[in-house]
């Protein structure tokens, strides 16, 4: 998937004719500084929809975050380090996923809210690539789940996940077959990878370090060209262009938020400057409201 630039406003990713929605911020290319104040410190976050539990250092004085940029890495510039630490005596295991981190003192537990919108078909693997340095007898785990609201309770779609259990001592590729009923719709994905497996219960070892970098989705090949209609552009600043027949455009943003645009006029545009700075799952409906424009993911600047 190829991410383009115009006009230093929007990056525009549009899926192909079968709506592939790409893992955001994959590589972990983009970070934000997270500042801290008096004895709490600075952390930076991988951007575009990821978090960590590094929230819990802004209430632990002096602790360490565990999640960090790392300029070890397999492309590009960084990668994610997630270190298990220790913090109020407790092991916080290093962690990244998909989601927000909204720290709950009484429900640790209840404290990372993993999943973002997804649309469109299902990926046929999970692959990246990772580092591992354990300490005693610790194990990592990197998962993709895609979920899915049935009215009453979120179900599971399909997984891929791994354990790692020994030393990693160079970058090395992971490629997992998702399991599931692959026919089935989701509605959210889920891309969570953890220093200690169990951290989730506070048990790991201090010191245990995972790298990750370069996560994504792969899918099924396709022999139906690419649709005219899946090839968008951004046409001048905070608009987006979408084909003539789609009467009205639906997007959500990763945390959360949703608006509907109506098109400003009969050639397809869509006036994108009132919407908020992030990343957005933009889908198109017809005049008789059944989706007919592939999605595609669109950061707002």
């Amino acid at each position: 998937m190829r991410r383009v630039l115009l006009c230093g406003v929007a990056v525009l990713m549009c899926a192909t004719a079968a709506a592939q929605q790409p893992v955001p911020n994959g590589g972990f290319e983009e970070w934000t500084l997270v500042k801290g104040s008096a004895v709490f410190k600075d952390y930076e976050e991988p951007s575009m929809g990821w978090a960590s539990g590094n929230g819990v250092i802004h209430v632990a004085a002096g602790a360490d975050p565990v999640c960090e940029k790392s300029t070890d890495a397999h492309s590009g510039t960084f990668s994610a380090k997630l270190t298990t630490r220790s913090i109020f005596g407790q092991i916080a295991s290093g962690s990244v996923f998909l989601g927000r981190f909204a720290l709950n003192l009484a429900n640790p537990v209840a404290s990372a809210q993993r999943g973002i919108p997804f649309t469109g078909s299902l990926p046929r693997v999970f692959r990246g690539w990772m580092k591992y340095e354990p300490t005693a007898s610790d194990s990592a785990s990197i998962y993709a789940q895609l979920t899915r609201w049935d009215g009453s309770s979120r179900q599971l779609v399909a997984s891929a996940a791994i354990i790692v259990k020994e030393r990693v001592a160079s970058w090395t590729p992971f490629e997992i077959a998702f399991n599931g009923t692959l026919t089935e719709e989701a509605d959210t994905m889920i891309v969570v990878a953890a220093s200690s497996a169990a951290g989730e219960f506070f048990r790991g070892s201090v010191g245990s370090t995972l790298w990750i970098d370069d996560v994504a989705f792969e899918y099924q090949p396709s022999s139906v060209n690419d649709d005219a209609g899946a090839r968008t552009m951004i046409a001048a600043s905070h608009t987006l262009v979408v084909p003539q027949h789609v009467t009205r455009v639906r997007a959500t943003s990763l945390d959360g938020r949703s608006a509907v645009a109506q098109l400003l006029s009969a050639d397809g545009r869509v006036d994108v400057h009132m919407w908020e700075s992030g990343l957005w799952v933009v889908q198109g409906f017809d005049g008789q409201d059944r989706p007919c424009w592939n999605t595609c993911t669109l950061v707002v600047r």
